[in-house]
């Protein structure tokens, strides 16, 4: 491996880009969300099904830090870049088809990003010193939160509200995902044919630590487990966001929820870029502690005031504190762990992004707990049957999870992240 600074800024850039592009795929999944309930006509538990299908395809990450292993970086960045293009390209006839193909797709292109983000994250680690290695991936998760922003404004073009009525437009849903195919398969093309310098870690360091598997990693372990508890609160903000402004609080509209869910994306944006510069000076274990006390203190405020339209900005502020979260639990849980386990380890943490989809899952049957049931005839078979109204259910229900969330990585910052066999 190189030390020259000057090789690292295109593979620096490169791996920038294909987070931005993981990233933007991942973050319209918030408005896929309320999408997909009026285009399919299905309850909120229904339709969190999309975060669980996508979110799901995280249990092969394991696997994956094994075709990391064998294929390298570059390889496996072109691999995951295809099978993401691949799987936005499925969703473009399972809009006409059915909510079960959606869903497929949704699952294809989420294997792609498992790739990706398995691959990119580690990469990015070991292009440069280890004492600034959280501070470099927060920046290049950066440009990830960029992708953040732009969704849900593109994600206005396919969902908006006419008289208090949401209308959902099926030809710029399908636009955006020709966009997206078309995108991934020009990167794995272009990157066929870049230079990118190979991290050589496996031959010099193989007995390193004693050949110990990954799995003998106790803080590893227990950073996957993080991961799961990070996830929840990431996408669960936005996930149930639209919905609980609609529905919960006074005198709010889905359009303003849209216009000002983008805050929360951009305070992930402008906090990886304070908390680049913070975890120069700072232990990150601290920098994670502090900024999770925080986030208890506005998901505190929140409940104090909910239901009225202050609420929200104390549900926005968190992506601020958050942004520093998924650089930091990833650094710290590959602490120590060496460079021949280092593909395997990234694969294991990166597993713990499959507990989204169960808690986004477990989250809507709660909200769905508190609707009433209504009559409404089927548009497609004409029969008559017993919904949830959505304006009846209670939003604000799902975000007492982010408690329990708090808690787990708090306990990580103080203790998990510096247990050592």
């Amino acid at each position: 491996m190189t030390n020259s600074k000057q090789n690292y800024t295109v593979p620096f850039a490169i791996m920038s880009f294909i987070l931005f592009l993981l990233g933007f795929v991942t973050w319209i999944n918030n408005i896929l969300v309320p999408f997909m309930e009026v285009q399919f006509k299905i309850t909120p538990s229904q339709s969190q099904l999309v975060s669980a299908a996508f979110f799901s395809a995280y249990i092969i990450s394991i696997p994956v830090g094994g075709i990391v292993k064998k294929f390298g970086y570059k390889m496996s960045v072109i691999i995951g870049s295809i099978i993401t293009g691949i799987g936005c390209a499925i969703f473009i006839p399972a809009l006409n088809i059915g909510y079960g193909m959606v869903l497929g797709g949704l699952f294809v292109t989420a294997i792609g990003v498992v790739v990706l983000q398995v691959a990119a994250n580690p990469y990015v680690l070991a292009l440069g010193s280890k004492e600034s290695a959280a501070s470099r991936l927060t920046l290049a998760m950066a440009i990830n939160s960029c992708a953040a922003v732009l969704a849900p404004i593109i994600g206005g073009f396919i969902i908006e509200s006419q008289d208090g009525v949401k209308v959902v437009h099926e030809d710029m849903a399908k636009v955006m995902f020709i966009a997206l195919a078309g995108i991934s398969i020009v990167t794995a093309v272009l990157l066929v044919f870049m230079n990118l310098p190979a991290i050589e870690d496996d031959a010099e360091e193989s007995t390193e630590g004693g050949g110990k598997s990954a799995w003998s990693y106790p803080h590893l372990i227990l950073g996957f487990v993080a991961i799961g508890m990070y996830m929840g609160l990431e996408v669960g903000v936005g996930n149930y966001f639209l919905n609980y402004v609609e529905f919960n609080v006074e005198g709010k509209t889905l359009d303003y929820a849209k216009n000002i869910l983008g805050f929360y994306p951009a305070g992930f944006f402008f906090g990886r870029l304070i908390g680049a510069g913070l975890l120069k000076k700072y232990e990150a274990s601290k920098v994670l502690l502090v900024n999770s006390l925080i986030c208890v203190g506005l998901l505190a405020l929140f409940f104090i005031n909910k239901g009225n339209a202050f609420s929200v900005w104390p549900l926005i502020a968190q992506g601020l504190f958050l942004s520093i979260m998924w650089s930091v639990l990833f650094d710290l849980s590959m602490k120590d762990i060496p460079a021949a386990a280092a593909k395997l380890g990234s694969g294991i943490i990166c597993t713990g992004v499959v507990f989204t989809g169960m808690w986004m899952f477990i989250m809507g049957k709660v909200v769905d707990g508190t609707g009433t049931l209504v009559e409404k005839v089927n548009e497609v078979t004409g029969v008559k049957e017993m919904v949830i109204d959505p304006a009846s259910c209670n939003y604000s229900i799902a975000y007492a999870f982010f408690f329990l969330f708090y808690a787990y990585i708090i306990f990580f910052a103080l203790k998990g992240a510096k247990i050592r066999k």
